[in-house]
């Protein structure tokens, strides 16, 4: 039987590999969240793998509090640690047991100015978050060859039970509409979508199919802005609401976004339509 460590499995992605991965009898699952592990921490993290012995560990731990880190920089700290030097750590402790690594990575690595991005463009990231998830990639390739980056954005999912766990945006609209018939949204920052059970199925099979080490983007296809996202997810929820698209000065936050950050999947057969797996979601987690 094979062995797998998930790290950050109370979060909205790490829940749903932890699923994905015990369906499979084949798979022996330790999976553990930040009361249990942290990522920081080289005693913490070796402990953790001597124990569970795995081929391979999955890194779906981050910091993901974008405005956060921008304007606090005691929080911009935690946020290098969390996604730059404890994936750094990670990599290290994998490369000296020769254990493969795989870890998550968000367009926000990109500055947005040359709209689409495939696996092999050079990142230049806008914001604090984005540089420490940039930071990630640097240090894991400098301390391990056996990896897989897979680059993901706009996740969307059940909700994780983690403290650190955020609502996706369908989530937060479908609770905004119950309280407003208009909303305004963003008609900017283009990007795609992420439907957290197939990224986790993907994730599966670039492990059991033992895919070249290196960059991976991952991601449903369909790119879109908030704006059209909105469209698409009350149309699908056959709610009754006006949608006002505004561009992204109407809310101002502290943190840059690229202004379109559309991962290309040049590598691997690609993932199907969003709104496809945003109907599954709606289907399976809501009573319209």
């Amino acid at each position: 039987m094979k062995r797998i460590l998930i790290i950050g499995s109370h979060g909205m992605l790490g829940q749903d590999l932890v699923k994905v991965f015990e369906a499979d009898q084949n798979w022996e699952v330790f999976a553990y969240d930040r009361n249990e592990i942290d990522i920081a921490s080289e005693k913490s993290l070796r402990e953790k793998i001597e124990r569970a012995d795995p081929s391979v560990v999955v890194n779906a731990a981050a910091y993901n509090a974008v405005d956060k880190c921008e304007s606090d920089e005691i929080e911009y700290e935690l946020a290098k640690k969390i996604n730059g030097y404890g994936p750094g750590i990670l990599a290290k402790i994998c490369a000296d047991t020769g254990i493969s690594l795989a870890h998550y990575v968000s367009d926000y690595i990109f500055d947005g100015e040359k709209g689409e991005y495939k696996e092999n463009d050079k990142p230049i990231p806008i914001s604090n978050y984005g540089r420490s998830k940039f930071l990630g990639e640097e240090e894991i390739q400098k301390n391990t060859d056996k990896f897989w980056l897979i680059r993901t954005s706009k996740l969307f999912g059940k909700i994780g039970k983690s403290p650190m766990a955020k609502k996706s945006f369908f989530d937060t609209m479908i609770q905004a509409a119950k309280d407003n018939s208009v909303l305004k949204v963003v008609d900017e920052e283009k990007s795609c979508f992420t439907y957290t059970p197939d990224l986790a199925l993907e994730t599966k099979k670039i492990i059991e199919e033992q895919i070249p080490f290196g960059i991976y983007h991952v991601v449903n296809e369909g790119a879109c802005t908030w704006y059209e996202a909105a469209l698409e997810l009350f149309k699908l929820a056959k709610m009754e609401v006006e949608i006002v698209p505004v561009p992204s000065s109407e809310f101002p936050r502290p943190a840059k976004r690229p202004k379109s950050s559309v991962l290309l999947n040049t590598k691997l057969k690609p993932l199907r339509h969003y709104t496809e797996a945003l109907k599954e979601y709606l289907d399976n987690n809501y009573n319209f």
